[in-house]
């Protein structure tokens, strides 16, 4: 949801706008602007203030925690000349939302974050997890830096002027590893979890299991992509609230699909319950 505040009529005019442009991702708050700017933080994924820069700071001074958790702040001057990407330009996504109220409103975008400003992919902004030194590898690229990138696993990257060698590290790996000196590490979704499960069992349990084979694998679950099992299992509620609890799709396959995968460990116990002997191998193979 997507707060919008404002203190004056030329503001409450273009923040009417984007209400009515924007009526299911938008909420107007009323009342004394400091009051309204501090619900809304707290309620709130983004921000669009019509106030000046100058005030958005010292309101939103105190109520700031990190740049992963904050909420992206716009801010539109009073003659709508300009929408500025004040805080979360990545993490809160206020850079994309500059361009879009300047789009609607006729605004220019100013956005400052370096990254955007040259034309660089920031690393926050793949779609990827990502950890470590992502602050000191993205200066290390704009400043020119020489940058290695090593892939342990394939996957789409937009073009990054990473080479073989450097002080400064990418890494894409799905391993559970900790990431060194010098480096950002990104995971990518390249992993698969089948799960079985018999009817009521919970949902701590389903993680518990699912985080100890991953650990036991050397396997990071940042980097899984979904859930699989049996259709029967669609619906089991601790298996739909695992995979809801780890941010991933449940994705289901039919028996008899299953049944056609070789496994390693087939077994009569599901064959005699859902018409397979394999739910969590045959799953996660497909």
């Amino acid at each position: 949801m997507i707060g919008l505040i404002s203190a004056t009529a030329a503001g409450a005019a273009a923040r009417d706008r984007l209400a009515a442009a924007w009526p299911d991702r938008t909420r107007v708050y009323d009342g004394p602007v400091g009051d309204a700017v501090r619900r809304a933080f707290g309620e709130c994924g983004q921000l669009v203030c019509f106030l000046a820069t100058g005030a958005v700071v010292r309101l939103i001074a105190p109520l700031l925690d990190g740049k992963a958790a904050d909420p992206g702040v716009v801010c539109v001057d009073e003659g709508g000349r300009f929408a500025v990407a004040l805080t979360g330009g990545h993490g809160g996504g206020s850079n994309e939302l500059a361009h879009e109220v300047g789009e609607l409103l006729g605004a220019q975008p100013v956005v400052t974050t370096a990254t955007d400003a040259v034309g660089l992919p920031g690393l926050d902004t793949l779609g990827l997890p990502v950890e470590g030194d992502v602050a000191g590898v993205s200066r290390a690229l704009l400043d020119g830096e020489p940058v290695a990138l090593r892939a342990e696993v394939t996957w789409p990257l937009p073009a990054l002027p990473a080479g073989a060698e450097g002080a400064y590290t990418i890494r894409v790996t799905d391993r559970l590893v900790e990431p060194a000196e010098r480096e950002a590490v990104l995971r990518p979704p390249t992993l698969v979890v089948g799960v079985g499960a018999s009817r009521g069992a919970p949902a701590d349990e389903v993680l518990t299991l699912v985080r100890d084979a991953l650990r036991d694998a050397g396997l990071s679950a940042a980097s899984v992509a979904e859930l699989a099992t049996v259709d029967a299992k669609a619906g089991e509620p601790g298996i739909v609230e695992a995979a809801a609890r780890l941010g991933v799709p449940l994705v289901t396959h039919a028996p008899e699909r299953l049944a056609a995968v070789p496994v390693p460990h087939p077994s009569d116990a599901p064959l005699a319950a859902v018409g397979t002997p394999s739910v969590a191998e045959a799953a996660a193979l497909i």
